[in-house]
């Protein structure tokens, strides 16, 4: 099995797992798709560097750094999708909280455990 079929492969399995991850499914599954680019990626520049195939080392740099990237838009992703307005926004198990600012700030709302 090649190089690329393995990337595609790990990344179709990330993917399928978190998927399933509720509530949050949508950050989590492109944390779970950044990760496997990221680990990939990272593997496959190792073994380039070290076999002497400059031919991969420039791909596999790409890959990791767009994995990592994934990771960082998904964690962003996950703190915005985690801010409520009321109860009802929050999942169960969990309440809307009001958190306080600085004075003369604006205080938020974010969804914590009961």
């Amino acid at each position: 099995m090649s190089t690329g079929a393995r990337l595609v492969a790990a990344v179709a399995v990330a993917a399928a797992l978190a998927g399933c991850a509720a509530p949050y499914a949508g950050p989590k599954t492109l944390a779970a798709v950044g990760t496997a680019l990221l680990a990939s990626g990272g593997t496959v520049w190792i073994v380039g560097e070290r076999a002497d195939r400059h031919g991969v080392i420039a791909p596999a740099a790409i890959t990791a750094v767009v994995g990592a990237a994934a990771v960082l838009v998904a964690g962003g992703w996950l703190a915005a999708a985690i801010a409520c307005e009321a109860d009802p926004d929050c999942p169960s198990g969990e309440e809307c909280k009001e958190l306080p600012a600085a004075p003369g700030g604006v205080p938020y709302k974010q969804c914590v455990r009961r």
